[in-house]
């Protein structure tokens, strides 16, 4: 089994197990605390991605890229890297902290639309739990670290095992009659002793030397062209990612903000399987491209495209078919309505994310990175007006249109270029390639919506049989419609798990 086969199971158990997790102290939050401690938990969760992904200034990627190619050829710049990231990201989040405990008052009267929950309880609240903003750029260091050095395991096994603390304290303390402030107290603590296990793992890995903060001009002046371009994309492509959101919570009240924020949150967990092949891809790609191996790049890249864009479409469309049961026990049936139609274009979206990601990991490998950063930057003019538009007039329904409208511009301007200079290939292949892999999806798991589920209102068990058959003819033809070299791939995989 290759390094790159382990990371991607490592990053798919991983996150899978977090996504299950986290699915179980919701269901305590929203029935014991109220819909508006909910809207304020997950407001913090948007709140610290967006801070956090607007000061990481495309510096995760640049670990990633720099750690895969000089670890073992230029150990002392690696440890320069490190130090210089550790000083810059450790007092990002000291910062961090110190403007949500300032601004927490004007968030939640002048932003956040309360009904039942007092703005002084709800300020204190975002306060307790700032302790997640602190250590969010810092994990973002440890885990580029890890993907690096191609060791998935290390992350995948801390953010499990911090996930299943986390929620089963929440549930330990609900249960206990524990209010929100103890709850809160209990998130930010469950980071905090996560961080302390990345820290660990990471001195293990290059030498507690190496995490002392310090700073290099060095460091800056080799990483600023290709860390200055990841920044642009880093920044817009979380604008076009959390709009929605941040839209959505001005305009909504902050418990239909939880409502939609839970929705997106789940369908974005359930990119377990892009993210895992993705995390893993890029070192190699990255260490491919340093060796000059073209052959065995375009090679990885086919392999990886074929499993990312047939292998992730049965988990957004079950998705689909679980939103209506799965809703309805966390919440309600009216909310588990509301959110059927949001969930859908969500989850057409982020599969839209999946067919290029791949190819986006290829382009910066190879040093292309500024295709993806043009195309966030066009995005801002032709996508952004877009989504606010659709917010206004169509609600929770338009917030989720918005990012099926996003990869469409992404397809109309990305995939093209990255198509002629990158793969060497015509565009009209690539679409032709995802389209075989989306008609099929449609046709099968349609079919089965709309012959099994809807006549009998989205039943728990029905939904399960329907899945379940839609996904048993799904499978045998995503195996002849896959290319011959991951098939290949398949099979001796396959064949490594059957020997003693």
């Amino acid at each position: 089994m290759t390094r790159l086969t382990r990371n991607i199971i490592y990053n798919v158990t991983g996150q899978g197990l977090v996504l299950v997790l986290s699915l179980i102290a919701v269901r305590f939050i929203f029935r014991r605390l109220g819909d508006d401690v909910f809207g304020i938990i997950f407001f913090n969760v948007v709140l610290t991605t967006v801070l956090a992904t607007a000061l990481e200034l495309g510096i995760s990627a640049t670990i990633v890229r720099e750690v895969s190619s000089f670890f073992d050829k230029d150990r002392e710049y690696v440890t320069a890297l490190i130090r210089t990231v550790t000083a810059l990201y450790w007092g990002l989040g000291l910062l961090l902290v110190v403007v949500i405990w300032i601004a927490a008052p004007l968030l939640v009267t002048h932003w956040v639309n309360l009904r039942a929950l007092d703005p002084g309880t709800a300020a204190t609240t975002l306060r307790i739990l700032s302790a997640t903003t602190l250590v969010v750029l810092p994990k973002a260091l440890y885990t580029s670290l890890f993907r690096g050095r191609q060791m998935m395991v290390l992350n995948n096994a801390i953010d499990v095992g911090t996930t299943a603390a986390q929620q089963a304290g929440i549930f330990l303390l609900i249960l206990a009659g524990a209010g929100v402030y103890i709850v809160a107290a209990w998130i930010s603590a469950s980071v905090i002793l996560g961080i302390v296990a990345y820290v660990v793992a990471s001195a293990r890995l290059v030498g507690w030397s190496a995490l002392r903060p310090a700073f290099s001009v060095e460091v800056v002046r080799r990483t600023i062209g290709f860390t200055g371009n990841m920044m642009v994309i880093s920044v817009l492509s979380l604008v076009q990612s959390q709009a929605a959101q941040v839209i959505v919570s001005k305009l909504l009240p902050i418990a239909e903000f939880g409502f939609y924020g839970f929705a997106a949150s789940t369908v974005n967990r359930a990119t377990f399987v892009t993210n895992a092949v993705a995390q893993a891809a890029f070192p190699s790609f990255s260490s491919l491209f340093a060796s000059n191996d073209r052959p065995g790049l375009l090679l990885q890249y086919r392999k990886l495209q074929d499993l990312v864009c047939y292998g992730t479409l049965p988990i957004f469309t079950g998705i689909i078919f679980a939103a209506v049961p799965v809703y309805t026990y966390v919440f309600n049936a009216g909310v588990a309505q509301r959110l059927l139609l949001p969930t859908a274009f969500l989850a057409l979206g982020t599969w839209m994310n999946a067919t290029i990601s791949i190819p986006y990991m290829l382009s910066v490998a190879m040093g292309k990175q500024r295709i993806a950063m043009r195309t966030t930057v066009l995005a801002i003019v032709f996508v952004l007006p877009v989504t606010v538009l659709l917010i206004y007039r169509l609600g929770l329904n338009g917030a989720a249109l918005s990012w099926v409208y996003y990869h469409v511009f992404a397809y109309a301007y990305m995939v093209p270029r990255i198509c002629r200079e990158c793969l060497g290939i015509r565009p009209a292949a690539w679409f032709q390639h995802a389209a075989k892999a989306f008609g099929i999806g449609v046709a099968v798991y349609g079919l089965a919506w709309v012959v099994l589920v809807m006549p009998n209102e989205a039943s728990f068990p029905i939904v399960v049989v329907a899945y379940v058959i839609a996904t048993l003819v799904f499978a045998p033809i995503g195996l002849l419609l896959i290319g011959p070299d991951l098939r290949f791939t398949l099979r001796q995989f396959r064949a490594s798990l059957s020997k003693p």
